[in-house]
């Protein structure tokens, strides 16, 4: 067999191997049309505050002290948006819109103009105090101005003790 015979078996070798491997894709491999379907927690009960006292702190106060402008009229919708999660005497505030409507932060109306949200991080100091159906619990509230530049200004810092009433086994 001359040398050029070989190349010309060798080569339709390999193409007939390339066509035996498109058919087996095709038929075997090809899969389905229907998109991937995500994943689900459908039918967890998922907590996302979770269940002790501090958790329950940092997590309702993060949202009573993170506003977003450009959606909310005042800080008193963020207030409002976790009356569930209040006992006392911010339940009662967080209920119902003020009779008389207080004064607005001076820089509300240009936050929503430039479309900012200011975001609080809330740290406990320290551990909560319980005391039966009580608990205490001294946190530190951090907001921070988030521009739609992606450019972060420091607002506030505040101290607050938050006393919390353990309500039907969860915190509140």
């Amino acid at each position: 067999m001359t040398r050029r015979a070989l190349t010309v078996l060798i080569g339709l070798g390999v193409l007939a191997a390339a066509g035996v491997a498109i058919i087996v894709v095709l038929i075997f491999g090809g899969g389905t049309d229907a998109p991937e379907q995500p994943g689900t927690d459908a039918g967890y009960a998922i907590d996302p505050i979770g269940t002790e006292p501090a958790d329950v702190a940092t997590a309702v106060m993060s949202s009573v002290f993170t506003w977003q402008p450009t959606v909310q009229d005042s800080s008193w919708d963020a207030l409002h948006s976790q009356q569930d999660h209040l006992t006392g005497a911010m339940a009662t505030a967080a209920a119902q819109p003020p009779t008389v409507a207080p004064k607005p932060l001076p820089e509300w109306k240009a936050w929503a103009r430039s479309g900012d949200t200011i975001t609080a991080v809330v740290q406990p100091d320290g551990n909560p105090a319980v005391d039966g159906n009580t608990a205490t619990v001294a946190v530190t509230i951090s907001q921070t101005v988030q521009h739609t530049s992606g450019e972060i200004t420091p607002y506030t810092v505040y101290s607050a003790t938050v006393t919390l009433e353990n309500d039907s086994d969860a915190w509140k």
